[in-house]
């Protein structure tokens, strides 16, 4: 929940990224010892404005008021701690070490690759690969020459044929890996793949894995996304007039006699998320749904065509294709694609590019690696390093601007960081090594600090997150928790606004649905005269299917049923629905009814909570003293108005 609340908080509270700078720093308003720019509320206002749904809280005056309510509770979380608790700041710290990942970064070669991951989300590989796995130093001048002749017999000998001999799931696989593009495999891999003709196979490349060859088969343009609608019958159906099956079949049936696809998914998908939008799912690639047999139904149909019915994990399907989309322009997918660069191993390619920005950027005086190289030595016996020249400790080992850091510190790091066992190449190795990774953190964690600094809107991104944190803990313990944890409170609340909690009138009934009026005709005869639900339906759907029959308890706003009807007991009048028509043979009525406390708890809470953050509101707002410049606040309105 509260990553959503930050979300929600996130886009009606704070304002448009990468803005100019304040242009009127004029103060508008002042909470006790904070003051609020035009500038600051203004930036906020024209963001938010078009998703306030209450049309009274679109002018300036009144969108003050839930401003002022908003920095209210954050003054409140301030005062009592909260941005003090440990929970919070480390919630707090995780979320700036995620932030600022996207502002060190080199644009240039971020840009490069981009376009080469673009390009590649264009286009799938199919391929089959030789893993021959390693686990030390040592062993990888053996398993090289292992790979070198695993690709010699792999130019010459059957693939399956090695797959049974070689493979053992261990140490070797031998794999097919079907289609894949951009992102599927770790980036040396995928480089590989991209980079083989079809056909051939690639000379052997290193991976965190181990050694490979890889061989591609195919190459092909990316499907893209499918845009479908689909009716469900779960497999737990609670229709219990007819099997699953059954009931799709007949629908089936219909849309092959001229039904509407989108009124049929409307009233008898179980899909109740895309019914209502008459069965339409948002569109999806090879992938992101999981079911295999309803991806290749979806891609493999034309655009227009219905699919039979076919049965995945979650029930039968019928679908029908709208629309094949190919894969979108990179300008709309370039935010998504620079987050997949970060995450793997390009991140690497773009690190040592920033890296060698920040040397240019900021003045650095180092030691020298050779001196430094003498000064530390490995002690076998405490398997620890020491500094031979112990007066150097607190002397300067690197100065980033102001920013010292000592040999003592560097000492540290290599401690923290040194293996168990070394030996005498390793050590010599080792030193450099760790120079150049405590140089590289240092500069990084120097431009960490001075970011805020240097880039305005990361500084705004960062502000907006902490109030974030402190408005959902301080609104989760004071009113969340508060009214749900309120026993006593609950039940008076309940008993005092005891007329909103009931349930919508329900009827128990059979509903006969036909495109045909003359159908639903006789329908009524047969029912009149005692006909059952499956006499009929075997009667009227022996040759073509005419009718649907559903039985059960509908809510009277039910899909399935005529609107704005008084219904009453009995078989009723033939009514329009849809593009069709419906009758009903009704057996019971349920009053619309006041809900018992337990079974209405839920939204007894949401009631509850609404009016104690009401009454909060009003006692913060004796609480702290707060005054608004009425004549700008007149100024903007006249402004905003024109």
């Amino acid at each position: 929940m509260r990553a959503f609340f930050l979300l929600i908080n996130f886009l009606l509270l704070f304002p448009i990224f990468g803005q100019d700078l304040p242009i009127n720093s004029e103060v508008l308003m002042t909470i006790d010892s904070e003051e609020i720019t035009v500038d600051e509320f203004m930036n906020v206002y024209e963001k938010n404005i078009n998703l306030v749904q209450d049309k009274q809280q679109k002018s300036i005056k009144d969108y003050l008021d839930l401003y002022i309510n908003y920095k209210l509770k954050l003054a409140e979380a301030r005062s009592l701690g909260y941005d003090k608790k440990e929970s919070y700041l480390s919630e707090y710290k995780g979320y700036k070490e995620q932030l600022i990942k996207n502002y060190l970064t080199d644009k240039k070669i971020t840009e490069e690759l981009l376009q080469e991951a673009y390009s590649r989300k264009l286009e799938e590989v199919k391929a089959q690969h030789i893993l021959v796995r390693f686990n030390s130093q040592q062993d990888t001048r053996s398993k090289l020459n292992q790979i070198q002749a695993l690709r010699n017999r792999f130019l010459n000998e059957d693939f399956e044929t090695l797959r049974k001999e070689i493979h053992d799931g261990q140490s070797i696989f031998v794999e097919d890996l079907g289609y894949f593009s951009a992102f599927k495999m770790v980036y040396d891999f995928e480089n590989a793949a991209y980079n083989t003709a079809v056909g051939e196979i690639s000379q052997p490349f290193k991976t965190q894995f181990g050694y490979h060859v890889v061989k591609v088969l195919d190459k092909r343009r990316s499907r893209g996304k499918a845009e479908v609608a689909h009716i469900m019958i779960a497999n737990n159906s609670k229709d219990t007039t007819q099997t699953p099956e059954q009931r799709i079949n007949e629908l089936h049936r219909l849309l092959l006699q001229g039904e509407s696809f989108e009124s049929l998914a409307k009233q008898y998908s179980d899909d109740k998320s895309s019914a209502a939008n008459g069965g339409k799912l948002k569109p999806f690639a090879s992938g992101e749904i999981n079911s295999e047999i309803f991806v290749d139904t979806a891609f493999n149909l034309n655009e227009g065509e219905i699919s039979t019915p076919i049965q995945s994990q979650f029930g039968w399907h019928i679908i029908k294709l709208y629309a094949q989309i190919p894969v979108e322009d990179f300008e709309n997918i370039k935010y998504d694609l620079e987050q997949k660069v970060k995450r793997d191993s390009r991140s690497s390619i773009i690190k040592k590019k920033m890296i060698e920005s920040l040397k240019k950027q900021y003045q650095i005086d180092a030691a020298d690696l050779p001196t430094i190289s003498n000064l530390f030595v490995y002690d076998n016996e405490s398997k620890e390093w020491i500094l031979k020249d112990t007066s150097k400790k607190q002397a300067q080992f690197i100065k980033i601007e102001d920013l010292i850091f000592t040999y003592d510190d560097f000492l540290v790091f290599l401690n923290k960081k040194s293996p168990k066992k070394l030996n005498g190449i390793q050590k010599s190795n080792f030193i450099a090594e760790q120079y150049g990774i405590f140089l590289e953190d240092q500069l990084l964690e120097y431009k960490k600090e001075q970011l805020p600094f240097e880039n305005l809107e990361y500084a705004q991104i960062l502000k907006e997150y902490e109030e974030g944190l402190l408005l959902f803990d301080i609104m989760q313990e004071k009113i969340w928790d508060g009214a749900k944890n309120d026993s006593t409170g609950l039940l008076a609340h309940y008993q005092e606004h005891i007329n909103k909690f009931s349930s919508p009138a329900q009827l128990t009934a059979s509903i006969a649905r036909s495109s045909k009026k003359a159908t639903l005709k006789k329908t009524k005869k047969l029912w009149e005269n005692g006909s059952s639900n499956e006499a009929i339906t075997s009667a009227l759907n022996a040759k073509e299917q005419k009718v649907i029959l559903s039985s059960g308890s509908f809510n009277i706003d039910d899909p399935l049923l005529p609107k704005q009807t008084q219904f009453t007991t009995g078989i009723s009048s033939i009514y329009s629905l849809e593009d069709g028509y419906v009758l009903l043979n009704i057996t019971a009525l349920a009053p619309e009814k006041n809900l018992s406390f337990e079974a209405s708890k839920g939204a007894v809470i949401s009631s509850y909570q609404e009016t104690l953050e009401k009454q909060w509101i009003q006692n913060l707002r004796k609480k702290y003293n707060f005054s608004v410049n009425n004549e700008m606040l007149e100024a903007l309105s006249s402004k905003v108005s024109q």
